[in-house]
């Protein structure tokens, strides 16, 4: 080998074992944590420690409000029964309340109110109990009448599920209680209860004759009513009769002149 090529065997060898040793040199620096970098790292582990505790705060926050978002939910699908409270309503031209689980019948009864061409008397229908109790009688002086109720010119309004004809026979009702609602409307004009209501019945508007004296209130009698079969006779007393829309102060539209108004029972 000649003395050149020696030379360069050496040159090269000396040169990797000065490569290797810088290298090594290096990798000892980025292992050893001066004083002048320790402060720097405990301030990155701070503020590491900080993000991590407001992740954890936001995804309790979150986890907070998603819970109480279901219990809102839970509560507006699944009302409690009000155990010692509910509410009542009058089912005017019906013997017996809906058959359900939450209304029972308190009392059935027949329509009472004022003689339909009286100046004075109530103004109001009311639900006569038929096993009536007395207190003091006989007692004279001056006096106003309860009398019965009947159906006038209604035939071909109401269904005839249950009876084939109305005209002249005495009204009917019942005294309802619904055990897991506590408020009760009837709206005129409507056959479906508003949302967040329940239909209890619907049916039509009833009122006294606007030729007649007296006045009555507007019920709602159910659309397919029952008839007292033994009160048909023409005895006259508190009379009922359909509600027509009347345009003018009315407006039409949405109401239509001569329409029978129906009407809607709700509770909640």
């Amino acid at each position: 080998m000649s003395t050149v090529a020696k030379g360069c065997i050496v040159a090269v060898t000396c040169l990797l074992i000065v490569s290797m040793v810088s290298w090594n040199i290096q990798l000892h620096r980025q292992q050893v944590i001066t004083k002048d970098e320790l402060p720097k790292t405990n301030d990155q582990l701070l503020k590491d420690h900080q993000e991590w505790k407001t992740q954890v705060n936001s995804q309790i926050n979150q986890l907070k409000n998603e819970i109480q978002h279901e219990r809102r939910k839970r509560s507006i699908k699944s009302p409690p029964i009000v155990k010692n409270g509910g509410t009542t309503y009058t089912y005017w031209g019906r013997s017996t309340c809906p058959n359900n689980k939450s209304t029972t019948t308190v009392y059935s009864g027949i329509v009472g109110g004022s003689w339909y061409t009286s100046h004075g008397g109530a103004a109001n229908y009311v639900c006569l109990p038929r096993n009536p109790q007395w207190n003091k009688y006989g007692t004279g002086g001056t006096t106003t009448g309860m009398y019965g109720t009947e159906f006038e010119e209604l035939n071909g309004v109401f269904g005839t599920k249950n009876a084939d004809t109305f005209n002249n026979h005495d009204v009917v009702c019942a005294v309802c209680h619904v055990r897991s609602r506590s408020s009760q409307i009837m709206v005129p004009a409507r056959r479906e209860c508003y949302q967040g209501w329940t239909k209890e019945y619907e049916g039509y508007l009833v009122a006294a004759h606007d030729g007649h004296h007296g006045r009555t209130m507007f019920v709602c009698v159910d659309h397919d009513p029952n008839a007292d079969p033994k009160g048909y006779e023409d005895k006259n007393g508190a009379l009922m009769y359909k509600v027509l829309a009347t345009c003018g102060s009315l407006p039409c539209p949405n109401y239509t002149n001569a329409r029978e108004l129906t009407c809607v029972v709700c509770t909640k």
